[in-house]
């Protein structure tokens, strides 16, 4: 009877005893066999089967194919293994796998940078939003001055308006569609406050309705980062006491917070024709129909305007005093003939 025994799980026999085949070793239980052979050594390196590879390894020689030393080496940087894992194993166990706690530890630190990025609000990160374009910023402040100084320091009515008030105006890009379709969703929206153009813009059957949806949610987007617009609850702007004011179409109103955004003004613009295409008819005739394409601008400006314009309204009446008919006095003057 021969035994085999596995070259890559057993080593050498301990304590110095040697494989033996002879009959009395033979007839012996297996487990005399296990203890004389000694304790089992199982290898997982790549290396560790071939003892001459090993000796080269260990006296500084080639330890193999150099090729195998260039298994991967991109995966010695964590940021690089982590993506590695991350995009490998897409789909875990029911118990976790074996990296279970590697990816939650990456995921979580991720999420902490991310945090501590968003919360530090410094000048070099605020300085994308807050002086976007430095060089623009000079040459407008120097034009200032340069007014200021033609003035002789007087502010205008309507540069003290710019100072104290903002506004942002949006432009979309050109729709395929008509100025005769997009006006109706223009006068739709336009004196209603942000949300609630958004709101009535869902819930239109209109095709472009979705179009304009989206733009107006740009528009909010750039008008609070760049003009700082509708922050009214962030920095504690919000009026004690709600004040009631009328607007130009006569429509009352209750004002909370006086950065709330609201349009002030929509219009439409006519584009260039999108193409043509041929219109046939009867007894062999056709026509041409040219395509249009149409964008929107809006006008975004907070409450502030509004009760100001208000207040104005109402000023201009009290100054203004009864209204007196005109005297009965006789007209002199007139043409024999049309003005025009």
């Amino acid at each position: 009877m021969t035994l085999r025994v596995a070259a890559r799980r057993l080593g050498q026999p301990g304590n110095g005893q040697l494989l033996t085949t002879d009959s009395a070793a033979a007839s012996r239980p297996s487990t005399i066999l296990t203890a004389k052979l000694g304790p089992t050594i199982q290898y997982r390196q790549k290396w560790a089967a071939n003892p001459i590879r090993r000796l080269k390894k260990m006296f500084g020689g080639s330890g193999g194919n150099t090729a195998e030393k260039q298994i991967a080496p991109e995966l010695d940087d964590p940021k690089t293994r982590d993506e590695h894992i991350r995009r490998n194993l897409t789909t875990r166990d029911a118990d976790g796998g074996i990296f279970e706690e590697e990816l939650q530890s990456a995921e979580s630190k991720a999420a902490e940078s991310a945090q501590l990025r968003r919360n530090q609000r410094t000048s070099e990160n605020m300085a994308i939003v807050t002086d976007p374009d430095p060089r623009a910023r000079v040459r407008w402040q120097r034009r200032k001055v340069m007014q200021m100084v033609r003035n002789r320091g007087q502010v205008t009515r309507e540069d003290r308006i710019k100072m104290t008030e903002r506004e942002h105006l949006h432009t979309s890009k050109f729709l395929p569609t008509s100025t005769k379709k997009l006006v109706m969703l223009s006068r739709q929206i336009a004196g209603k406050t942000l949300d609630d153009a958004i709101t009535q813009m869902q819930w239109s059957k209109k095709k472009m309705a979705a179009e304009i949806k989206y733009y107006l949610e740009e528009a909010r987007d750039l008008a609070i980062a760049e003009r700082g617009m509708g922050l009214g609850r962030v920095n504690g702007e919000i009026l004690d006491k709600p004040q009631k004011i009328q607007t130009k179409e006569g429509k009352w109103l209750e004002v909370t917070d006086p950065t709330r955004m609201y349009i002030a003004q929509s219009w439409v613009n006519r584009g260039k024709w999108r193409g043509k295409s041929l219109d046939y008819k009867a007894r062999a005739s056709f026509g041409i129909m040219r395509h249009p394409s149409t964008s929107i601008s809006i006008l975004l400006k907070e409450e502030k305007t509004r009760i100001r314009e208000y207040q104005e309204r109402e000023t201009k009446k009290r100054t203004q005093g009864p209204w007196v008919h005109h005297p009965n006095r006789a007209i002199h003057g007139q043409r024999p003939y049309y003005a025009w």
